[in-house]
């Protein structure tokens, strides 16, 4: 309450703890110019939008809202409270309120000073070392042997660990914490994209060469894999996708995608899409491919990634995540 009481008053507004009524549900009374909003706190350390499914979406009563107050929000629970109405505190300093005659959505003084450290995704090592550890999510984490798996310095990988601790990322065991490491690196997952008009002449050897597909080859080499909706499909994920959908495809570089729409051409709108490319955020996700069946025209990204893929949709993408569970493919770590 105090740290709610605090933040209220960077802003500007005042609050008061209400008075004890053991039948009052209001916990503190926030004066917005003379008109008075009643606020029911909820706590939590780390809010994920698995938490947040749990906990019933029940109404707030007339003159009153709801205000979550925790040690860390993600930002995909962010978009769920945001559906349901509800406000937030993140003590990490971020505060969302929203009730009648007021809206506010700002940073706000963090509860404790952070120390000058480095970020969890201030660079690529901490995704890249995010995504080794959600691969294998039963091990503990060893500096050395994680530096060797990623190509990293070790000095490098020691200080992404450390961050990674630091926010609760990583257990007092050295496991990855799940589904909290999966739901802090989707707010991470920034894929660069484009779209090129046509797929049909990538079946030219010459062409599948310059575009580094590998498809001749997919296991023992980089190259193109197959993500997001028809590849969640085909692992056996919930998902309603025509077999004429456009693909998405994870191809290695940037070089690679801009070699694409000058072979394969550039759409005039996104309706005449033949493919959309996204370029792969960590090497892994072009290393590891899988393909089903030894007829499948794709292999397909790992089901990590084609998760991560997914969750980036609040609403339809985190819907098929809560029914799909990869089995023998990958372990569930949403």
């Amino acid at each position: 309450m105090d740290a709610v009481v605090a933040a209220l008053a960077s802003v500007g507004l005042s609050a008061q703890i209400a008075n004890q009524n053991p039948d009052s549900e209001v916990d503190l009374v926030i004066d917005i110019r003379g008109v008075f909003l009643g606020v029911e706190l909820k706590t939590a350390s780390t809010v994920t939008p698995d938490w947040l499914r749990r906990w019933p979406a029940e109404p707030a009563g007339e003159g009153r809202v709801f205000l979550l107050v925790a040690d860390r929000i993600l930002s995909a629970a962010r978009d769920l409270l945001r559906e349901r109405g509800w406000g937030w505190l993140d003590l990490r300093g971020h505060l969302r309120l929203s009730g009648p005659g007021v809206l506010v959505d700002v940073d706000v003084p963090a509860r404790a000073p952070a120390r000058e450290s480095v970020a969890p995704f201030s660079g690529a090592v901490g995704l890249e070392l995010t995504c080794a550890l959600l691969l294998e999510p039963g091990r503990q984490a060893s500096v050395r042997g994680l530096a060797r798996e990623i190509g990293r310095s070790a000095s490098a990988v020691s200080v992404a660990l450390d961050a990674l601790r630091r926010d609760q990322l990583i257990t007092k065991q050295g496991t990855p914490a799940i589904p909290e490491l999966f739901w802090a690196a989707v707010s991470a997952w920034k894929p660069v994209s484009n779209e090129v008009a046509r797929l049909s002449s990538i079946d030219d050897p010459a062409i599948a060469g310059v575009l580094r597909t590998g498809w001749a080859d997919p296991i023992s080499k980089v190259g193109w894999v197959l993500t997001d909706s028809l590849a969640a499909a085909s692992y056996g994920a919930p998902v309603g996708v025509s077999a004429h959908y456009p693909p998405d495809f994870y191809v290695p570089d940037i070089v690679t995608a801009r070699r694409a729409e000058t072979l394969l051409g550039v759409p005039l709108n996104s309706e005449a899409r033949g493919a959309t490319l996204r370029v792969a955020p960590v090497p892994q996700v072009c290393s590891i491919r899988n393909r089903l069946k030894a007829d499948q025209r794709w292999p397909l990204a790992h089901p990590l990634f084609v998760a991560l893929d997914l969750a980036k949709d609040p609403g339809r993408g985190q819907e098929i995540l809560n029914g799909w569970d990869p089995e023998k493919w990958g372990t569930r770590v949403w």
